[in-house]
C-alpha cells in the first residue's frame, strides 16, 4: 500500500506572512547631502524559532526617515522589515527571521529630499535547523517538464485555506505547523485566509484570492485517494521567467493537496509519533510535491514515496538534508518570477518552448507494503 503519492494537473489545498517586496535604493545623485550614520547588527546566528534579529543604528537626515532591512536574493536586495528614525536619527529593528541557512542582510536608508541613499555594509546571518538533518544534501529530485523545473514566485504571498472535512478541528493547527516548516525551508511567505469546502482531488476551483488548498477527505468520499494517505501537486503551471536572468521556468500557480483520513486510525493526527509515521509527516511530504519536489528513492528523506526509516526516538515530521536542499533550490533565494517573454530551446532536438501550461502527471507507486 502506497502511503504517499503526488498529483499534478489538479488545483490542489496557512505561514511566513510578510511579502518580500523589492525596495531598491535610488541612485545617488550629484545633488544632495551625503547620508551619515552607523549600524550594529547584534546577534547574527541563532536556531530557528528561538531568537531573531535586534539591529540598531542611526542615520542623518529629517525625522521619521524610512529605514529598510533587506535580504540578498539572486536578483538583488529585498525588504523584509521597515522602520523610521526617531530622536537624533536613531532606529531599531526587532523581529524573527527563521529561514534556514546563511543569508546576507543589510540596512538601507533610501533617498529622501536633500539626502542621498545609504546602504550600510551587509552582514552574514545564519539560521540553524533545530534538529540534525539526515542523509545527503544531493538526495532530492525536482519536478521538471521539457528540462525546466517548477517553482513558486517568492515575490507573491502564498494565500492558503484549509478544508478540515473529515479530520475536524485538528486539521487546522496541523496544516499551519506544516506550512511554517515549508516557509522556513524555502523563504516563502504565506498567509492563512480561512476555511473552504473545496477538495483539490475533485478538481474543485480554489476560492477567490486563494492559491493553496489543503483538504482533509477520505477515499469513501473521494475514490481517487485509494491507496494513498495523501496526494499533492503543483497544479496547472504556466511558463514564466526569472526577472534577473530571463531564464524560463514553470510557475506554480494553484498548488494543493488532499489528505485521506481513511488511514486516520493508523497515522496519528500529530507531527511526531514514537511508533508510527504521522499524518503530519505525510502532510509535509505532500507540501513538498505542491511546491516542486518529486519522489526520491532514499527512505531517510521525507520525499521518499514509501515508508520511511525512523529516527532515534521515533518518527518526526521535519525535512531531512536532501529535502531541505531541494526546497532551498526551489525557494526564494533564486529570485522573483515574471511573465515569459521569449523562446527557449529546451534541449537539442526538442520543440521550441512557447508560452503554455504544463503540469506533472499523476503517479501512484507501490514501493512498500505494510504488513
Amino acid at each position: 500500500m502506497t502511503h504517499r503519492s503526488r498529483l499534478g494537473g489538479v488545483a490542489l489545498v496557512a505561514v511566513l506572512a510578510l511579502v518580500l517586496t523589492s525596495f531598491a535604493a535610488s541612485p545617488a545623485t550629484a545633488a544632495g547631502k551625503r547620508t551619515k550614520g552607523k549600524v550594529s547588527y547584534g546577534t547574527t546566528a541563532w536556531v530557528a524559532g528561538t531568537s531573531g534579529y535586534a539591529i540598531k543604528g542611526k542615520a542623518s537626515g529629517p525625522k521619521r526617515r524610512t529605514v529598510a532591512l533587506q535580504v540578498k536574493w539572486a536578483d538583488g536586495w529585498h525588504t523584509i522589515d521597515k522602520t523610521r528614525t526617531k530622536r537624533k536619527g536613531k532606529y531599531r529593528f526587532t523581529g524573527s527571521f527563521d529561514w534556514y541557512g546563511a543569508h546576507k542582510l543589510r540596512v538601507l536608508v533610501p533617498q529622501k529630499k536633500r539626502f542621498r541613499a545609504k546602504a550600510f555594509k551587509a552582514k552574514k546571518f545564519t539560521v540553524s535547523v533545530p534538529w540534525t538533518p539526515r542523509g545527503a544534501t544531493s538526495a532530492y529530485l525536482p519536478f521538471s517538464g521539457q528540462g525546466l523545473t517548477f517553482r513558486w514566485n517568492p515575490c507573491e504571498t502564498i494565500k492558503y485555506r484549509v478544508n478540515p472535512g473529515v479530520a475536524g478541528e485538528a486539521a487546522l493547527p496541523l496544516s499551519q505547523t506544516a506550512m511554517e516548516l515549508l516557509e522556513r525551508a524555502t523563504g516563502f511567505r504565506s498567509k492563512y485566509v480561512g476555511t473552504t469546502t473545496a477538495v483539490p482531488i475533485r478538481g474543485d476551483k480554489n476560492p477567490k484570492g486563494t492559491d493553496l488548498v489543503i483538504a482533509w477527505s477520505s477515499q469513501d468520499l473521494d475514490p481517487g485517494l485509494v491507496g494513498a494517505v495523501g496526494i499533492g501537486g503543483t497544479g496547472r503551471s504556466p511558463i514564466a521567467q526569472f526577472k534577473r536572468s530571463k531564464k524560463p521556468t514553470w510557475q506554480i500557480k494553484k498548488p494543493g493537496l488532499t489528505m485521506n483520513m481513511t488511514y486516520g486510525g493508523e497515522y496519528p493526527m500529530t507531527m511526531d509519533d514514537p511508533n508510527h509515521e504521522s499524518m503530519g509527516l505525510v502532510l509535509i511530504h505532500e507540501l513538498g510535491h505542491a511546491f516542486g519536489l518529486d519522489h526520491y528513492a532514499d527512505d531517510i528523506q521525507v520525499m521518499h514515496p514509501g515508508n520511511r526509516s525512523p529516527n532515534a526516538g521515533g518518527y518526526f515530521a521535519h525535512y531531512e538534508a536532501g529535502d531541505l536542499a531541494g526546497l532551498r533550490s526551489l525557494g526564494a533565494a533564486k529570485g522573483c518570477l515574471t511573465k515569459y517573454r521569449g523562446r527557449y530551446q529546451a534541449r537539442p532536438g526538442a520543440p521550441v518552448l512557447t508560452p503554455g501550461i504544463v503540469s506533472p502527471g499523476r503517479e501512484v507507486i507501490d514501493l512498500v507494503e505494510e504488513h
